[in-house]
């Protein structure tokens, strides 16, 4: 009996490390990649995933032109993207024909293992801001472990933004109840200019996030659009793609999302160019960068989901809406304070240990750059983005400087010892 009795122990034992193990393992935070507007149901096969799979996508946001949003299209892609590893944020229109259909269409999905959560709505204003909380905690009282997913305007859209606007939604949905405060702000407007507010709204989020500790999330830019046969967004090129990629990963972006990724025909008075691939299914010039930006932001996502961004600051003759010089005492002071750069200190949540980002902020030019590195600084390590590890620097000791070369728009990410 005594022998029994041990060996009931051991399984005991076993079973409550295993199950710490699980949960452990399901609390690893990741850095994912999603995408609106995935293949269309006529494209719904094995050709165009792996197309997908190839470019480092994570999560497809299951709404867009020729998708299909009923219960049979949306297990459809979800046996399709468990096959390839991705997880599906269905979108139902079930959503809004009350309490029973919203019951019925989470038990429909609910125990798939490709489901990564519900796509609930997409810019609400300050006046339906409370409508689409309520639908968001429906769902996520019914299934408490996935998302439920609300992208929400940017600055310029919703009056008293930061308090008024996100700081309401915080406070009604319930911060344990948001995976990530989401967000939408195009920097790429007609005639070579820059979306004013994009640095703004980018800090806004951040503090916002840092305040109720909630993961970020942003739209990565990969359209160009004419309303009514005017340009008001232009298609970015593979510089400007790069520069809102990193922009975006300064300010601390957990989950960029790409709008669209399949070429949205047939809209009306609206034509937007060219996107990822092509409403054919074919790749487009945009592919490659678009695969490479994933690439590398998933190889220094690895380090960068453990960080904060507690500090952004911007150098160059005349500053960006939102955005302020680096004080003197700062880790690193350019060199040439008149080209545009970015600077930001990220700090890991558990260890406290320091890096910076540096970004060429100018998508036009390629800058070879000296910094000078505070004298407290021993060691500075660069996060490779081909295997996402610390690798030797440019930063010399023994005279606390740094000297790199950056691609139009690029940056790079330095441990700091």
């Amino acid at each position: 009996m005594r022998f029994f009795r041990s060996i009931h122990c051991l399984i005991v034992v076993l079973t409550l490390l295993t199950s710490l193990q699980v949960s452990a393992q399901k609390k690893k935070e990741e850095f994912l990649i999603s995408i609106y507007s995935p293949p269309p149901a006529k494209f719904l096969n094995d050709k165009q995933y792996q197309v997908l799979k190839d470019a480092y996508v994570d999560i497809l946001l299951n709404i867009g032109p020729g998708v299909k949003s009923d219960k049979e299209g949306n297990l459809q892609t979800l046996d399709l993207a468990r096959k390839y590893g991705f997880k599906v944020y269905v979108f139902d229109g079930r959503l809004s024909l009350g309490d029973d259909k919203i019951r019925e269409m989470v038990s429909d999905y609910k125990a798939h293992p490709a489901l990564g959560g519900y796509y609930i709505t997409d810019e609400p204003d300050s006046a339906r801001l409370k409508s689409a909380v309520d639908l968001m905690n429906k769902v996520k009282k019914l299934d408490p472990e996935k998302d439920a997913y609300i992208n929400h305007l940017p600055d310029w859209a919703v009056n008293n933004y930061e308090h008024g606007f996100l700081e309401r939604y915080i406070k009604l949905a319930g911060k344990e109840n948001i995976n990530y405060l989401a967000y939408d702000n195009y920097p790429y407007k007609r005639k070579q200019k820059l979306e004013k507010t994009y640095f703004n709204n980018l800090d806004i989020i951040r503090r916002v996030g840092l305040k109720y500790n909630i993961k970020t999330s942003s739209c990565l830019q990969s359209f160009g659009m004419y309303v009514s046969g005017v340009e008001e967004l232009r298609r970015p090129k593979a510089d400007e793609i790069r520069m809102n990629v990193y922009s975006n990963l300064a300010y601390g972006i957990k989950n960029p999302v790409w709008y669209p990724y399949w070429t949205q025909d047939n809209m009306s008075s609206i034509t937007m160019s060219l996107c990822v691939i092509d409403s054919a299914g074919v790749k487009t010039d945009m592919y490659e960068p678009f695969r490479q930006m994933n690439g590398e932001m998933k190889r220094l996502g690895k380090t960068l989901i453990n960080l904060d961004a507690q500090e952004v600051y911007h150098t160059g003759d005349s500053l960006w809406l939102g955005t302020v010089r680096p004080p003197a005492d700062f880790i690193l002071k350019i060199q040439d304070e008149k080209a545009d750069f970015i600077l930001s200190r990220l700090v890991a949540k558990s260890s406290g240990e320091e890096y910076v980002m540096v970004v060429n902020r100018s998508f036009k030019q390629s800058r070879k750059m000296t910094f000078q590195v505070k004298d407290s600084v021993k060691k500075m390590k660069e996060i490779s983005k081909i295997n996402g590890k610390p690798v030797k620097s440019s930063f010399r000791a023994e005279t606390h400087q740094i000297t790199e070369s950056f691609l139009p728009g690029e940056g790079k990410l330095f441990q700091i010892n």
